[in-house]
């Protein structure tokens, strides 16, 4: 099972040299880091041209000859890497050193998962390490959460708001072709992957703090929601869901027809008649088979059109 980092830079150089000394010193080495460089106008390409002296064959450098930004940076790197399992890495965190050899364990022993995501340690742009709060602790991946996720239920834990955090995540390259060329433009690239892992029940996540996060004020994309607004979350969801209804495996008959209840379940709770057609979905046992616990998400949807139908409301009093 070899490794490959897809590594992003943009005027990265504050940070740089310590993200790269740690995924170097990892337990597990990696076999190669590739890194896209968009453009950087600081000393970034020159710190890791020094890198590459030092340590030849282990890193590639890829200088784009436009500015991408930070989604078709990273599509363009995933595109790049060589290895079995891939991860994505920021410029500007700090890695554990166990951080590889964990999720490699991981996906030896659960062959069956594409896509998982990680806990994190919160430090402040001088290293120093938050005294009470984690990542999960700041995205609302509480202990709630975590048991509604294992029950079954992770569309619901990552519908509400985002969970994923692209620098904690890795993914097996068999799964590359599911979530690449990313065409759910005005979306982040972890938000994307997230998504179709989520739809083909490859998405799991790992309750353990593998790197340092750093926040900072001239972070690109700091903790953003994967679905905070909730015009966002549908268009997200739809344009998703529009996606990969086009791209099924012909191989893998009940995750299309996973996808094919989500997106139906999806436009039932937007129609005008979103209970009666809920109703009906569970009296005809669609929601038994798909969800370990079919009456629990049925009455989590009955709550939701509650909610929306009230909400509503108080939209018109304003």
């Amino acid at each position: 099972m070899t490794t490959s980092v897809a590594l992003c830079t943009y005027n990265g150089a504050q940070y740089l040299k310590e993200q790269l000394d740690s995924i170097l010193g990892q337990t597990r080495p990696v076999d190669e880091i590739v890194i896209c460089d968009d453009r950087s106008t600081d000393a970034t390409v020159a710190l890791i041209n020094r890198y590459i002296e030092k340590h030849p064959g282990k890193i590639r450098l890829i200088e784009n000859p436009e500015n991408l930004g930070y989604t078709r940076n990273f599509e363009k790197a995933i595109c790049a890497c060589s290895g079995d399992i891939l991860f994505l890495s920021d410029q500007d965190d700090i890695w554990m050193p166990e951080k590889t050899e964990v999720i490699c364990d991981y996906f030896e022993k659960h062959p069956d998962k594409s896509f998982v995501f990680t806990n994190a340690f919160l430090i402040n742009r001088f290293g120093a390490m938050s005294y009470h709060q984690t990542l999960f602790d700041v995205v609302g991946m509480d202990d709630r959460n975590k048991k509604l996720f294992r029950a079954g239920h992770p569309y619901q834990v990552l519908s509400t708001s985002g969970r994923v955090t692209g620098a904690t995540t890795a993914m097996r390259a068999s799964f590359v072709p599911y979530c690449i060329p990313f065409t759910v433009w005005g979306q982040v690239h972890d938000e994307i992957i997230a998504i179709s892992a989520l739809l083909w029940n490859k998405l799991d996540f790992i309750d353990r703090c593998l790197i340092k996060y750093r926040l900072h004020d001239n972070q690109s994309v700091g903790l953003g929601a994967l679905f905070i607004y909730p015009a966002k979350r549908w268009e997200t969801a739809k344009d998703a869901l529009m996606w990969h209804r086009e791209v099924p495996d012909p191989f893998a008959v009940a995750p299309v027809k996973r996808v094919d209840f989500v997106y139906k379940r999806f436009w039932a709770l937007r129609s005008r008649f979103n209970l009666f057609r809920i109703i009906g979905m569970y009296c005809k046992g669609e929601y038994r088979s798909h969800y370990p616990d079919a009456g629990s998400m049925f009455l989590q949807d009955v709550k939701g059109v509650a909610v929306r139908f009230l909400s509503s409301f108080k939209r018109a009093e304003y």
